[in-house]
């Protein structure tokens, strides 16, 4: 939404609301801290432009950036080599064999031709990895330091870090910038000839070289395994003293103030079959020319003038404790860990959630993997990977209601590449028209179906990313993107289900798939999905009639269906409709719980991290407590059945920061603010970091010494929790997923007074809301023309803005 086309008064709310938080000091839109970060996980400060994240730490004596670019990926695309790629060549005429089975209740069977003849072969995909760090090791630093400041300003998106040392005070200021593909650094001190330092990098890959001519340095490299060309370029403008070089280090010794411009580049291109653009070095170049034809102060200037004008659509302010608010950020996530009150503290989690989205998917990048774009590990985390069963979809639900389209446009575009491997796919291992993808996503276009029980065989990954798809139409109402873009991607996924789905008790469902990595175990009293011996020959997984399954492609269909409606393909639309009904439909079981699957087996004493069968509550619409009361009582139920968050006792099945995201989502969705900002409170500070981000648990070593941990086990940052936080406190005031604005559907107590603006809602309007002891005070809906004015619900009533003067309507 470009600023000239805002209301006059909006404009002036956005500068009232500017001066408020300069008075106030700004408390809320920054991390600060009075000492260097140790952690990377937990401590570090993360800066990003969508195509390549730097993390800074902050040291007085050395200053260390980890720095990655996204396409910094093992692995290789297809180019003809499907079996490499992950088709197994039996699949075609194994899964019939594999929907019998099903049909009959014999999921070990099932399971046993799964493992066989359709997971395919990972050779060819890769993993997230990252470049290294780069050192600043600074002379004439021996001694006290003192005064010490490390700050990450979200208004602005810079880092800074100021600290005095003998009597000098030195101050350091970061940014990466998206218009400019540019890290910017400036050091500075109030004494003449006070900087001096060796610039060094330390490479995790195996093949790399330095280049060091003048003020440049170069770190040529290429990734391990595929031999992709990768290059860091820095350029270092020295305002007085000497720049040198000597062993692979470049010296800057005495001067008054230095800048370092950064840049970094690779030779991946998204772009079917072979994701090969320009040389690096010839990229990295350009990048670098372009910018050194600007001052510092304009590269600054171009940076946070681009990134305010994402950032600064949306407002959102509680009162707070101001006392409180003042500490260091340490402090406050300690406080708020301790069950101390710090209503500020959801509000610089919005703020930090929505900077970080900004900060990892832009126009024209790649989209944010489960670290965003940040990744100090040889392997990241779960590869690093684009998981499609929950974690990257999460990763763009604050997209649509906290107004950044754009950076969910990187994940569309993705999706867009994608369908082409999919089609692939949907040929080649179920012999099949449409596409499909499955859990696992990385930059090469990996749609097959691979790895093992219990996650493989999730086969909605195409389904759900069409989710995205749609709600991007959803909320900017641009025929022009549904026409060219959108409605493709869809109808071929719906193609693909016409063609897939299986026949069943005079229903319709789907077969191969798993309910997202659960299973039940065959005990002497039947299944039992509370056990999670996932080794055992009796664990099974192909369990008949997938509720998730169901309900994604309910709403695939009705979006695919609303759209082909829109473009003038009606036949398509009632086809799908017709099939609709055919699905099989949701069921409350015997402990009033909605069904996970066709068998009532759901067990209390089940606390999975996945609750993939309430999709239709979230972000799904087919249960609400308006529209369906009893299936939204029994989603209540399976909530409270599968628990908040983390049980030690199936520490390997239970927690997650995602999963409690999830969680509070649907809470939201079920009217209830209270229980979900509850799990929120407990996401930041249970499975929260003291930079402010979350974290999901993983046992295993990852193989750095600067990494957290806590109850003896590896926590590892994780950007999905997180990302969700804005979208989910925006659904807390406005919620437009059933065709109405509802206002105030979820207000927790804690957020009992406060205002928000530039919320978006579905049909292309904007909103500002005021409210104060849990009542509406004002609310301001920008409608797109005269013609659309929206349905409007408040106190569970539809009201009319004639009838109700706190509701006024704006037109463009």
């Amino acid at each position: 939404m470009n600023n000239k086309h805002l209301p006059a008064s909006f404009l002036l709310l956005m500068v009232l609301f500017a001066c408020t938080q300069k008075e106030s000091g700004n408390y809320n839109q920054k991390l600060w801290y009075t000492y260097p970060a140790k952690y990377w996980n937990s401590q570090a400060l993360h800066l990003g432009n969508g195509y390549f994240g730097v993390s800074f730490f902050g040291g007085a004596e050395k200053e260390t950036f980890s720095l990655t670019e996204k396409s910094m990926w093992t692995g290789k695309p297809a180019e003809g080599d499907w079996q490499k790629a992950g088709v197994n060549p039996m699949a075609r005429k194994a899964i019939p064999k594999i929907r019998q089975a099903v049909v009959n209740g014999d999921g070990i069977t099932a399971d046993k031709l799964i493992e066989e003849d359709v997971f395919g072969s990972s050779e060819y995909y890769g993993f997230f990895t990252s470049i290294g760090d780069l050192s600043l090791e600074f002379e004439n630093h021996d001694g006290e330091v003192n005064n010490y400041y490390r700050e990450l300003d979200l208004s602005n998106s810079l880092g800074k870090v100021k600290y005095t040392l003998n009597g000098t005070n030195y101050e350091r200021e970061y940014f990466c910038s998206y218009p400019d593909r540019i890290v910017g650094m400036k050091f500075s001190a109030d004494r003449e000839g006070a900087i001096s330092f060796n610039l060094s990098m330390d490479v995790i890959q195996d093949s790399s070289w330095v280049e060091i001519s003048g003020n440049t340095y170069r770190m040529n490299g290429f990734i391990d395994g595929n031999n992709r060309p990768f290059q860091v370029l820095i350029s270092v403008k020295n305002n007085g003293g000497t720049v040198s070089n000597k062993d692979e280090k470049l010296i800057v010794e005495n001067a008054g103030s230095v800048e370092i411009y950064l840049t970094i580049a690779t030779d991946y291109k998204m772009e079917y079959p072979s994701y090969r653009g320009e040389k690096p070095d010839i990229a990295a170049a350009t990048v670098m020319k372009e910018a050194l034809k600007k001052r510092y102060s304009e590269l600054r200037k171009n940076h946070i003038s681009d990134y305010q004008a994402l950032y600064n659509r949306v407002h959102f302010e509680l009162p707070g404790i101001e006392e409180v608010e003042k500490l260091p950020t340490n402090e406050r996530y300690m406080r708020l860990k301790n069950g101390e009150a710090d209503p500020g503290y959801k509000v610089l989690a919005f703020n930090l959630g929505r900077y970080m989205i900004i900060s990892s998917s832009r126009p024209n990048t790649l989209p944010a993997n489960l670290q965003g774009a940040w990744n100090a590990f040889y392997v990241a985390p779960w590869a690093g990977n684009y998981q499609s069963n929950i974690n990257l979809q999460e990763i763009y639900w604050s997209c649509g209601n906290t107004n950044l389209p754009e950076c969910q446009q990187a994940y569309i575009d993705w999706i867009d590449d994608l369908m082409n491997s999919g089609k692939e796919i949907a040929r080649r291992v179920y012999g099949t028209n449409g596409w499909i993808s499955h859990t696992t996503g990385n930059i090469w276009g990996h749609a097959a179906p691979v790895g093992g029980h219990p996650w493989g065989m999730y086969s909605m990954g195409s389904a759900w990313h069409c989710q995205h798809v749609w709600d991007q139409y959803a909320f900017n109402q641009d025929k022009g993107y549904l026409e060219n873009q959108a409605y493709p991607i869809l109808k071929e996924a719906s193609v693909f289900w016409l063609e897939n789905m299986v026949p069943f008790e005079n229903w319709l469902i789907t077969a191969p798939t798993v309910s997202a990595e659960h299973g039940a175990l065959l005990t002497d009293s039947g299944l039992n999905p509370a056990f999670h011996d996932f080794k055992s020959d009796k664990y099974i997984y192909s369990l008949t009639g997938v509720y998730q399954d169901m309900q994604m492609i309910w709403d695939l269909f009705t979006n695919t269906s609303n759209a082909a409606v829109i473009v003038g393909d009606p036949e398509f639309a009632d086809s799908l409709l017709r099939v609709r009904e055919k699905l099989l439909p949701p069921k409350i079981g015997k402990h009033g719980q909605l069904q996970e699957w066709y068998e009532d087996i759901d067990h209390p004493d089940s606390h999975h991290r996945h609750i993939a069968h309430l999709y239709a509550v979230c972000p799904g619409s087919q249960i609400h407590p308006t529209t369906t009361p009893e299936l939204a009582e029994a989603a209540k139920k399976s909530l409270n059945m599968r628990g908040d968050g983390r049980f030690i006792e199936q520490e390997l099945a239970s927690g997650g920061n995602w999963a409690r995201a999830h969680r509070m989502w649907s809470w939201t969705r079920l009217l209830d603010g209270n229980r979900a900002n509850k799990i929120m409170t407990e996401m930041l500070t249970e499975q929260g970091f003291e930079n402010g981000l979350t974290y999901q648990h993983a046992d295993y070593s990852m193989g750095r010494e600067n990494f957290y941990m806590e109850d003896g086990l590896y926590c590892h940052f994780q950007l999905d929790g997180s990302a969700s936080l804005p979208g989910c406190i925006a659904e807390m005031i406005v919620q437009s997923n059933l065709g109405e604005i509802h206002l105030l559907p979820a207000l927790p107590d804690e957020f009992k007074t406060g205002q928000i603006s530039g919320l978006r809602a579905r049909g292309n309007y904007t909103l500002d809301v005021k409210w104060e002891e849990g009542q509406l005070i004002e609310a301001v809906i920008y409608c797109p023309s005269k013609e659309d004015i929206p349905v409007i619900r408040l106190n569970d009533e539809i009201v009319s803005p004639e009838d109700d003067k706190r509701i006024r309507l704006m037109y463009s």
